[in-house]
C-alpha cells in the first residue's frame, strides 16, 4: 500500500461551477506517488471536470493542486504537460490517417539528413510495442486500420512514453474484451512497480478492485469517502457511497427464462458473408425477444452488426424484415422500415455533438415534426425531448445543450433516447452501456426491458457477458467471423459461453 503521510498529487477545496450548475463543490483528494488511485462516481458526479481542472482545460473557481508541492500556475494542458500530467481520454484522440509508430511519437525527433529516419522510428515504435506486449500491431501500419481496442492501447502507449510523473485513464478498458483488459492491468501494475502515478476511472467494479490502492468516491459534486482497497471493503459498499442509498439487488441477475412472444419473426438475418470479413452467418429474432450476440475482439460482431443494418456491404445473403426482403439494404431503408441502430462510438457516428440536445432528438423524425414549409415544430419537439430526459433521467441544464458538455454517460443515454424516438420496432444496440455508471446502466437495462415487454425485438451486440446473460433470452457466439454457438436463457454459464468463444464448437468438454 502506498505511504499515506506523503502525498505526491494534492488536490484541495476545488470548486467550479458552470452558470448555475455546480460541477464540483470544496473537492479534497490527496494521491501519494506510485499509487493507482480510483476516482468513482455516478455520471454527472464531477469525475470529468475535476480530471479537466488536473489537465489544465478548465480553470477551478476557487482551491488549487500541487504535484511535489508545486502548485499550477497557467492553467492550459501545455502547463499541465509541463508538470507531467498526461491523460488518455476514453473518446479516442488518434491520428487515423498516420500509422501505429507516428502515434505513437508524435513529437518525435527521428532525423537523419533533414527528413524523418522512419527506420528508427519504426525500431523504437516496435520495442515499446513489445514491452507491453503488442508484437502483434505493425508499427508501419496505419492507425485507421487496426482495431479500436489496438487503437486505445496504442494511446496509453503514446502517453507513457513522454514519462508522465501522473497520468490519468479515463475508462481504458471500455473498448477491450477480457483478455486485452486483463493484459492492460498487468501492464498497470508494472508501470506503478516503476513509481509511476495512475489516476483511473472505471465503472467495472472487478476491475476496480483489483487494481486499485484506494478509491476516492464523488456525488453530485462533492467528496464522500477514500477507501482502502485492504480486503474489507466490498462492491456494494462501493455502490452505496456512489448512490447514497443501499443496492442489494445485484447490477447483474441471471436471465433464467426467455420472454420473446409468438410470432412471425421480426428481423431475419440469412446468409451474410463477405470475403475475410464475415462468414455466412444467419439469425432469427423474435417479437419481444432480446437476442445477445457475443465474441472475443476480432470475432466478427462488428461486421455483422454494420452489414444487417447496410452500414457495410455484403457479397451474400440478404435480410429479411417482417417478411419483406430489404433490398438495396441501406440505412435509410431500415429506419422506414422501423429499424434503428445504436452505434459502439459515439464519437464517430450517433450524435451531433455540437448542436443543441433538441436538435439531435430531430434526426430521425425530421418529416414527422415539419409544419408547412417545411419548418420544425419546436413546442411538439421540445415536449418530446423532455420526455426521454425524464425517462432517462439525462443530467442537462437544459435542451440547448451541446451533447460535446455532456458527461460520457449522459451522451450515450441521449444516443439511445434518439434510437427510440420515432418508436422502432426492432432495436440493433451496440455496447448500449459502454462507460457509463452503475445507475445509468440501470435505468438502460431497465428501458431496453421495457420495449421489449412491449414486443419491440431487441438485437443486443456486448462485450459485457455479466449484461448479456442479465438481459438476452439467448445469446449467439461469435469466432473467427462465424456465429459458431448458442445458449439460451435457463443454460447460461460464462463457463459454456466462452468455451464458444474461445475454442469454437468443436472438441467442446460440456
Amino acid at each position: 500500500m502506498p505511504d499515506l503521510a506523503s502525498p505526491f498529487l494534492d488536490i484541495r477545496n476545488i470548486t467550479k461551477s458552470f452558470g448555475v450548475v455546480k460541477a464540483l463543490l470544496d473537492v479534497s483528494i490527496s494521491v501519494t506517488k506510485g499509487e493507482i488511485h480510483t476516482v468513482l462516481g455516478e455520471n454527472g458526479a464531477g469525475k470529468s471536470t475535476l480530471m479537466k481542472i488536473l489537465t489544465g482545460e478548465f480553470a477551478p473557481d476557487t482551491g488549487y493542486f500541487e504535484l511535489e508541492g508545486q502548485r499550477l500556475r497557467a492553467t492550459s494542458p501545455a502547463a499541465a504537460h509541463a508538470m507531467g500530467i498526461h491523460m488518455v481520454h476514453q473518446e479516442l484522440a488518434v491520428f487515423e490517417n498516420m500509422t501505429v509508430a507516428e502515434n505513437i511519437f508524435p513529437y518525435h525527433n527521428f532525423k537523419k539528413a533533414g527528413c524523418i529516419d522512419y527506420h528508427r522510428l519504426f525500431q523504437e515504435a516496435r520495442e515499446k510495442l513489445g514491452l507491453f506486449g503488442l508484437k502483434t500491431i505493425a508499427p508501419e501500419a496505419p492507425m485507421a486500420s487496426i482495431s479500436l481496442a489496438g487503437q486505445q492501447m496504442v494511446e496509453i502507449l503514446r502517453c507513457i512514453v513522454a514519462e508522465p510523473k501522473v497520468i490519468i485513464l479515463d475508462e481504458p478498458t471500455s473498448g477491450l474484451n477480457d483478455h486485452e483488459a486483463d493484459m492492460l492491468l498487468e501492464i498497470l501494475r508494472h508501470l506503478k512497480a516503476t513509481g509511476l502515478t495512475i489516476l483511473y476511472i472505471s465503472h467495472r467494479f472487478k476491475e476496480i478492485m483489483a487494481i486499485s490502492d484506494r478509491i476516492s468516491i464523488l456525488r453530485d459534486g462533492r467528496f464522500v469517502t477514500t477507501l482502502a482497497n485492504d480486503g474489507s471493503v466490498s462492491e456494494n459498499d462501493l455502490i452505496n457511497n456512489m448512490v447514497g442509498r443501499d443496492l442489494s439487488r445485484s447490477l447483474y441477475q441471471i436471465k433464467t427464462t426467455g420472454n420473446a412472444k409468438s410470432g412471425a419473426p421480426l428481423l431475419q438475418v440469412r446468409g451474410l458473408a463477405k470475403a475475410r470479413a464475415l462468414n455466412d452467418s444467419s439469425l432469427d429474432l423474435n417479437p419481444g425477444e432480446i437476442l445477445g450476440v457475443f465474441g472475443l475482439e476480432g470475432s466478427g460482431t462488428s461486421k455483422l452488426s454494420r452489414m444487417m443494418y447496410g452500414l457495410e456491404t455484403s457479397d451474400a445473403g440478404k435480410v429479411i424484415v417482417k417478411g419483406r426482403h430489404i433490398s438495396p439494404l441501406t440505412p435509410r431503408r431500415m429506419v422506414a422500415e422501423g429499424v434503428m441502430y445504436l452505434n459502439n462510438n459515439r464519437k464517430v457516428a450517433g450524435l451531433l455533438p455540437e448542436l443543441p440536445v433538441t436538435d439531435n432528438f430531430s434526426l430521425p423524425v425530421l418529416q414527422k415534426f415539419s409544419r408547412f414549409l417545411g419548418f420544425l415544430d419546436l413546442p411538439r419537439l421540445g415536449n418530446l425531448a423532455t420526455n426521454f430526459v425524464k425517462a432517462f433521467a439525462i443530467a442537462l441544464p437544459s435542451l440547448a445543450t451541446k451533447p460535446a458538455n455532456l458527461s460520457g454517460g449522459n451522451q450515450q443515454k441521449v444516443m439511445l433516447s434518439i434510437c427510440l424516438v420515432p418508436e422502432p420496432e426492432i432495436l440493433i444496440v451496440n455496447e448500449p452501456t459502454r462507460g457509463i455508471d452503475v445507475g445509468a446502466k440501470t435505468e438502460i437495462h431497465r428501458f431496453l426491458l421495457d420495449i421489449a415487454s412491449r414486443g419491440v425485438g431487441i438485437v443486443m451486440f456486448s462485450s459485457e457477458l455479466p449484461e448479456l446473460m442479465s438481459l438476452a433470452d439467448r445469446i449467439q457466439i461469435m469466432r473467427n467471423n462465424s456465429i459458431v454457438g448458442e445458449v439460451k436463457a435457463g443454460d447460461y454459464t460464462e463457463q459454456a459461453i466462452m468455451r464458444y468463444a474461445a475454442v469454437g464448437s468443436d472438441n467442446l468438454a460440456v
